[in-house]
């Protein structure tokens, strides 16, 4: 994912290691100066050279990392840029069932915070990276030049004590990590839970037990991320502690009097190692602060690449563009089967169905028959196991998806309205669309007297979803979608199971205009709304059972005419 920006971000993980060791110049400077002043040897250029060094070294150094990580972050907003059109893309190029079954909420994650994490990669870590690494690394090679054994001396103490509290600390969260993550995991379930059952819950009285789980689970979850960051705390406490610069002065004034004492050292050689050994330990301090963020980033990249590895919906390789000249296409079956993941038992089976032009056929069944399944391979939400299915004789894995989508209307149980206004709500089913084939086509939905006393008419906004709105308002404006693409082939998935019976009635004498001249494929729960189709299919089981008219189906003495005599 990241290898369009590798190369750069190795140029600022190099940026960040000069400007880090540039840095050093100012105590190497000073270190040379006290040592000219102490020895009686400081000549006047010399000093000036010196003080014109350590000039150079603080504005180059922060020069050099201001500019780094600048470029960093430039290089970061394009790539964000351009992942999240990638991202976007490769969405509109996965099968709509994907989209029918994946959380909108997730989808929203990924796009949005999950590509902002992966900020933190590349606009920070290679130039900060470099600094962390950069500093110490130069400072022990300087002070090695100084005296090898003081060097090694202030290294090993401070690596010592970095791998000691590393290992206290991962056993301390190892022991109350785990309790916090499952208290967390439990607080959240009783959160949507909460949210979700508040309402049916008090309706029957019952309220204070669903508010007991909730105060259950906070309380664990408080004490839990107690016991977790007291663990923790304690052991950066004592990190920042002994690797502060009052802190590593102990170590090091100590290894410096010995050598010293010992006759190993002369005393100005303590200079730079106070200057400069103080710094060790915060590389390594600044690189385990940042890995512990490169993890949220990683974990992000890792949920955006198994997006992005999702298989695309198939294009054909010359696709085929179907010109149907206003008149209504044929919708045909063959022998498909279709089952929604390798080795799960088929959704349907030996489908074989054909719908004429400018009819209406019903399908019927009981719930799980594989009623929607049908609709939605019919408008290729996913591509059939085996079998094929043809739009005017066409296999539909042989149209391009733009022609094929142009060429039907599908109304869910969901509408899916947009947070827009309600005039683009309609529009979306035609961009160009005028605002007089936008009002017209609400009229022929029959919701046009109702979207005028909205606040502000076909320029009301509507919340997510269609907030406050009906659900019969809901598919009425998705109705108004389907007049104004007036594309020749309708697929209905239920569209009134969610209304009143004043809605139904509005939305059953929208359909039947909408359905003249079309060729229509409807999923009916009400079998009284379907008397005068010219086809009902009856489905069990992902198979066809029965074919017919409403009165033939009745005289069968089936499936169909037990379904009818159930809703009498």
């Amino acid at each position: 994912m990241l290898h369009p920006v590798r190369t750069k971000m190795l140029l600022a993980f190099v940026a960040g290691l000069v400007g880090s060791a540039l840095s050093l110049l100012p105590a190497i400077g000073i270190t040379a100066i006290a040592e000219g002043l102490l020895a009686g040897t400081l000549t006047s250029r010399a000093a000036w050279g010196w003080f014109a060094a350590i000039a150079a070294g603080v504005i180059l150094s922060h020069l050099v990392l201001f500019t780094s990580t600048g470029w960093a972050h430039i290089v970061e907003g394009h790539f964000r840029h351009d992942l999240r059109t990638l991202v976007a893309r490769h969405l509109a190029r996965l099968p709509l069932g994907w989209h029918t079954e994946e959380s909108s909420g997730r989808v929203h994650t990924i796009i949005s915070e999950d590509v902002s994490k992966i900020h933190t990669i590349i606009a920070h870590f290679s130039t900060d990276l470099g600094a962390a690494i950069g500093t110490p690394l130069a400072a022990l090679t300087y002070l090695l030049t100084r005296s090898w054994l003081f060097a090694l001396l202030v290294f090993g103490w401070v690596l010592i004590v970095f791998v000691l509290m590393a290992y206290l600390g991962f056993v301390r969260a190892a022991e109350t990590g785990e309790r916090f993550m499952s208290a967390e995991k439990t607080l959240a379930a009783s959160t949507v839970e909460l949210v979700d059952g508040i309402a049916t819950v008090k309706a029957f009285g019952n309220g204070g037990s669903l508010f007991a789980r909730f105060s259950d689970a906070l309380d664990t979850y408080t004490s839990a991320a107690y016991d977790w960051m007291r663990g923790s705390g304690k052991v950066m406490s004592i990190v920042q502690a002994l690797f502060s610069p009052a802190g590593m002065l102990i170590p090091v004034l100590g290894f410096g009097v010995a050598l010293n004492a010992w006759g190993i050292i002369e005393p100005v050689t303590l200079i730079p190692f106070i200057l400069l050994g103080v710094s060790l330990p915060g590389g390594l301090i600044a690189v385990s602060q940042l890995f512990h963020l490169i993890t949220l980033g990683a974990d992000a990249a890792e949920r955006l690449s198994e997006l992005l590895d999702l298989p695309e919906l198939p294009e054909a390789e010359h696709p085929i563009t179907l010109d149907l000249g206003g008149r209504a296409p044929s919708l045909s079956f063959d022998n498909v089967t279709f089952a929604y993941a390798e080795g799960a038992p088929p959704a349907v089976r030996g489908v074989n169905l054909v719908c004429q032009p400018g009819t209406v056929t019903a399908v019927v069944g009981p719930s799980g028959s594989g009623k929607s399944t049908l609709v939605r391979l019919a408008a290729r939400f996913w591509d059939v196991t085996s079998g094929s299915v043809r739009v005017d004789g066409v296999d539909v894995r042989d149209l391009s998806t733009s022609s094929l989508l142009s060429t039907m209307t599908i109304l869910l149980q969901d509408p899916g309205l947009l947070t827009d206004t309600v005039r683009e709500n309609i529009r979306l089913a035609a961009p160009d669309a005028p605002d007089s084939a936008v009002e017209e086509a609400a009229r022929k939905a029959l919701i046009h007297d109702r979207i005028v006393q909205f606040p502000q008419g076909y320029d009301t906004i509507l919340g997510e979803d269609g907030a406050h709105l009906s659900g019969g308002e809901k598919q009425r404006i998705a109705l108004a979608r389907a007049f104004l693409s007036d594309a020749p082939l309708l697929l209905l998935d239920e569209a009134t199971s969610q209304t009143d019976p004043h809605s139904e009635r509005l939305i059953q004498r929208a359909l039947t205009a909408l359905a003249r001249e079309r060729t229509v494929m409807v999923i009916a729960h009400r079998l009284s709304t379907i008397e005068g189709v010219d086809q009902v299919v009856v489905l069990d089981e992902g198979r066809v059972v029965e074919v017919g008219t409403h009165e033939e189906l009745l005289e069968y003495e089936g499936v169909y005419q037990r379904m009818w005599e159930a809703q009498q």
